[in-house]
């Protein structure tokens, strides 16, 4: 079993768009909306679980009923920090009939561009080592620098990533991670730093240049013309 995470609790102060960035709409749909639908459409994916703020339920509650979005088996609240809304979505799978190797897909809301080619290779990658992320390949040369602001050193540009989601965690792995990341009060930044944490291996599979999230107006502008130039396509 494949159960897909898709996290959409966040505020996005970024955005500056004073609500709930997945809310915001591309192509006439909420984000929320062709995010969802990927893992919807993903032969891949057997659940959902959506994770929102509380106060937001019932605004969710109607874009599900309206778009008939059928895989959503369980709606879970967020918390303080995106770490503990995954933690809260990993608890509550712990109350299904889930396997130790069956994978949890954790995918930010507000990436609605992830193909389904990324969808199965990061779980083939999962369930052969345990954890796995989809990332794109550096393009800039990064520095390393002091508190002073001064270059240390250059990083070798061909082993640096700039990470995605969604990152996928066979379901022991998981567990077992955020379990100890609470009791260790440790924040990673994304969710497979907790698996490094507790000194699992994590395998890289390359993302596609669209999919990414959407976190300023640039991205949302960008968003609009990618949906465009696919829904262009269809029509050629």
């Amino acid at each position: 079993m494949n159960i897909a995470v898709i996290l959409s609790s966040g505020f996005g102060t970024r955005m500056k768009a004073r609500k709930n960035k997945t809310l915001l709409s591309i192509g006439r749909k909420p984000i929320i909306v062709h995010t969802i639908n990927c893992f919807e459409c993903s032969n891949m994916i057997n659940e959902i679980v959506l994770v929102v703020r509380e106060e937001e339920k019932e605004i969710f509650e109607k874009i599900i009923e309206k778009y008939d979005l059928k895989k959503i088996s369980a709606i879970v609240f967020g918390g303080k920090e995106r770490q503990h809304s995954a933690h809260n979505a990993v608890k509550y799978c712990t109350m299904k009939n889930i396997s130790a190797k069956d994978v949890l897909l954790l995918h930010n809301g507000a990436n609605p561009f992830v193909s389904e080619e990324e969808i199965a290779s990061v779980i083939f990658a999962a369930q052969k080592h345990g954890a796995a992320a989809v990332a794109h390949r550096t393009k800039d040369t990064i520095k390393e620098v002091d508190e002073n602001g001064r270059v240390v050193r250059t990083l070798n540009r061909s082993l640096l990533w700039n990470m995605q989601t969604p990152q996928a965690l066979q379901f022991n792995v998981a567990k077992e991670a955020f379990n100890r990341a609470h009791e260790g009060q440790y924040i990673g930044t994304d969710d497979v730093s907790l698996a490094e944490y507790i000194g699992k291996p994590v395998a890289i599979v390359e993302a596609s240049d669209q999919n990414f999230k959407i976190t300023t107006p640039r991205d949302l502008l960008m968003a609009k013309l990618i949906l465009q130039e696919k829904r262009n396509l269809l029509k050629i």
